[in-house]
Order: C-alpha cells, then structure tokens, then sequence
C-alpha cells in the first residue's frame, strides 16, 4: 500500500461521487440540504483529497424536463443526493476510485457510494479527462471552473 501525503507527488485523479445523505429532524428542504452539505464536507476533510467540491445533484421532470434539486423532505427526515468532487492519489484512475470510496467509505457507514467518473487532475483546478467517465460528467468537467460560487474547499 503507497503512502501518499498531501503534497503533490504521485499522479492525482478526481473522483465524482453520488452520495445520498438522510437528514433527520429538518424544517424544510434548503434546511435538509444545508445539513448534508456541511455533514458530507466534514467527512471529505478528514481524507487526503487535496481539493474537494459539494453539490445537490439535479434532476430533471420526466415530463416537462425542469430540472430541480434531488432533495426529498418528509415530515421529520429528508434525503439529499450529493455529488462529491475530490481530488485523490493514485497511479490511474481505477486505483484512485478505490482510495476514495475507501477513505469516504469509513467515514460514511452504511452509505452506498457510486463512482460517476474519474479523470486525470493536472493541478488542483486543472483537469483532463482519463477514464470513462460518462457525458455529463465530462460537459461538467468543461463548466467547472466558471462555477466560483459553489462550495469549495481546498485541502494543504
């Protein structure tokens, strides 16, 4: 097992992972949201990603093709998907999927984590695609550095 630090050496892909979050006791939708967000975010900064983005994911009306938040609101519990976008150590992008569903996975029990797509991260804002990483990851892939007003955290 290689030991990575949080320098830059190695060879850094960035994972997307969907990640569905249940809030309990919330008040309404951007309550629930708020919570996951900042839940989620404390569990990606424990691990050795060296950048990390949060969002809710979106999803689309079947019929009218809205597309809204996935975030679903009960009386006392909620559930919010999020994509996590992280930067992590590896020598290709399957090795990199592994590290971080590893380090993600124990500080998320009982969590199903699925790997959307992982490309080549030549710095930490840079990024070329490596592996297959499906069509939309890859449109978003061209967006994200336009996105400054998303939740952003960076890892030294």
């Amino acid at each position: 097992m290689t030991t990575w630090g949080n320098g830059d050496e190695g060879t850094w892909f960035e994972v997307q992972i969907s990640v569905p979050w249940v809030v309990a006791g919330t008040t309404g939708v951007q309550d629930a949201i708020n919570i996951a967000v900042s839940e989620v975010g404390k569990r990606v900064n424990q691990t050795s990603a060296r950048y990390s983005e949060i969002v809710v994911q979106d999803v689309a009306c079947p019929s009218c093709g809205y597309e809204y938040e996935a975030a679903l609101s009960t009386t006392d519990f909620a559930l919010v998907v999020l994509t996590v976008v992280a930067q992590f150590p590896g020598e290709s992008g399957e090795e990199s999927s592994r590290v971080a569903k590893r380090e993600l996975g124990q500080r998320m029990k009982d969590i199903p984590l699925t790997v959307l797509g992982v490309r080549r991260a030549t710095s930490e804002r840079n990024v070329e695609t490596e592996t297959d990483a499906t069509p939309e990851y890859e449109a978003e892939a061209r967006e994200i550095p336009e996105r400054e007003s998303l939740n952003l955290k960076e890892v030294s």
